[in-house]
């Protein structure tokens, strides 16, 4: 496996990806709040931004990219995480801190994007690779506003994920606050989730749209 691992990084230039750190002036991938290896930031166009990067930050895909240039930037976001925010959050923590909780919001989602079958090949494909060369990283993942209709593509997806994993993963409905604020404090989350934090001195908020 680890063999496996080095071989991924060397073909896939993973070292070589513009991962803003404190000891460079790289662009932070996503939105960042409250860092102090990097300062607060929306994702915004620079020498270093690709302009792929700028198309899906502001639509996630949504055809505008191509399939490597999604990967490119999912593994970027996870370098970033792991070389940045995970080692500035241990320190803060005086522990390891080596785990994400994620939320996914599926509002306003179609049956006919949970049903796209070249999309779900390649969130199968990124999951795969996540299980095989970040493992570990997930403490929590939620699925809010999920639709019933997600229950059949959930069906699909979950036979792609170590048991593990899956026991990780909570779909949620409508009524999620209470959940999110039993792992996540009120100050952490963003008003609309159910918190109280709104990040009104950075543009957009919390989360840009």
């Amino acid at each position: 496996m680890v063999q496996g691992w080095y071989k991924w990084r060397v073909e896939e230039k993973i070292d070589d990806l513009p991962v803003a750190m404190a000891s460079n002036t790289f662009s932070v991938p996503y939105p960042t709040r409250g860092y102090f290896s990097v300062a607060d930031a929306n994702l915004m166009a620079g020498t270093q931004v690709k302009e792929f990067q700028l198309k899906l930050n502001r639509y996630f895909g949504g055809g505008k990219c191509t399939l490597d240039e999604l990967f490119e930037d999912h593994y970027l976001m996870q370098e970033f995480l792991c070389r940045t925010i995970f080692p500035e959050c241990s320190r803060w923590a005086g522990r390891d801190i080596s785990k994400q909780v994620v939320i996914f919001d599926l509002s306003g989602i179609s049956l006919s994007m949970l049903s796209h079958w070249p999309a779900l090949n390649m969130l199968r494909e990124m999951l795969a690779n996540d299980q095989l060369y970040y493992p570990e990283r997930m403490h929590k993942t939620f699925v809010i506003n999920a639709p019933a209709m997600f229950v059949t593509a959930w069906n699909v997806i979950k036979g792609w994920l170590d048991p593990r994993v899956i026991s990780k993963i909570q779909i949620l409905g409508k009524n999620y606050s209470p959940a999110l604020l039993k792992q996540v404090p009120p100050q952490n989350l963003p008003a609309f989730l159910g918190g109280t934090c709104r990040c009104s001195h950075m543009p957009g908020g919390c989360v840009p749209s």
